[in-house]
C-alpha cells in the first residue's frame, strides 16, 4: 500500500496543494494535526480550516496529537502503518511534482528535496518501506530500527538498501506563508535545533 503521512498545524490554504499533489496517486493519507512542543502558539490544534478540510476527504485519516516533540508526533503516524507499506512523509507546506510508485527492491528511496535558491539535495528520510518497529528517534527526521540507524538524513546505512528516485521531487511552499507564521516557525526551529544538538545516535558497529 502507498501511504502519505503529513504533520500539519494551521497550514491552510497551502495544505490543499500538498494534498492535491498526492491524492490521486496514493491509497491512504494519514494527517496528524497538533502544535509541536515549544511551537509559539497557544492553540493545541488547527483553527484555520485545516481540520475541516481534511475531515471532508475520503482517503484522509485525521488524528490529533498536540504538545509533542517533533519525533514523537511523527511516531503517531508510524504506529498506524502496516508492514510492507511504501511511505512518503510530507509536511503541510510541501508538495510533490511527478509520479509516486511503490518502493521495490530497496528499504530507502533517495528523493530530491527542493531548497531555497532553486537547488536540490537528495534525502533519505522521506520515502521508505515500513517494517514493524521502525521509529523516528530524537532527531526529527532520523529513522531507527531496533535501536540502530535505519537511515540518516542523506542515505541508508548499515546494510539497508537504498535506491535513487527520479520520478518525483518534493518542493517547499513555506514562501507562501504569512510573515507571522514564518516567524513562528523560525522561533520553533531554533528551539528544535538546540534540543537535537544534544541527542546522540548509536550507529551499527
Amino acid at each position: 500500500m502507498l501511504v502519505v503521512c503529513i504533520n500539519c498545524y494551521n497550514d491552510m490554504p497551502i495544505l490543499k496543494q500538498t494534498v492535491e499533489s498526492v491524492y490521486s496517486q496514493v491509497d491512504r493519507i494519514i494527517a496528524v494535526d497538533g502544535r509541536y512542543y515549544d511551537f509559539p502558539d497557544r492553540q493545541p490544534y488547527s483553527t484555520d480550516g485545516t481540520i475541516e478540510y481534511l475531515s471532508g476527504l475520503d482517503k484522509v485519516e485525521l488524528v490529533f496529537s498536540a504538545g509533542l516533540f517533533e519525533s514523537d508526533k511523527r511516531n503517531v503516524y508510524m504506529d498506524m502503518l502496516n508492514d510492507g507499506d511504501t511511505v512518503l512523509v510530507l509536511d503541510g507546506d510541501e508538495y510533490i511534482k511527478g509520479t509516486i510508485s511503490p518502493l521495490v527492491g530497496a528499504d530507502i528511496g533517495l528523493v530530491y528535496l527542493g531548497q531555497r535558491g532553486g537547488s536540490y539535495r537528495r534525502i533519505a528520510t522521506r520515502f521508505f518501506k515500513y517494517r514493524k518497529g521502525l521509529r523516528h528517534n530524537g532527531i526529527h527526521f532520523i529513522l531507527e530500527y531496533g535501536g540502530r540507524w535505519f537511515n540518516n538524513r542523506r542515505h541508508a546505512v548499515n546494510g539497508f538498501k537504498e535506491k535513487n528516485i527520479n520520478t518525483f521531487r518534493i518542493h517547499h511552499l513555506n514562501q507562501l506563508r504569512p510573515r507571522s507564521r514564518k516567524e513562528q516557525k523560525e522561533i520553533y526551529k531554533q528551539s528544535a535545533r538546540s534540543r537535537e544538538s544534544q541527542f546522540k545516535i548509536m550507529p551499527y558497529e
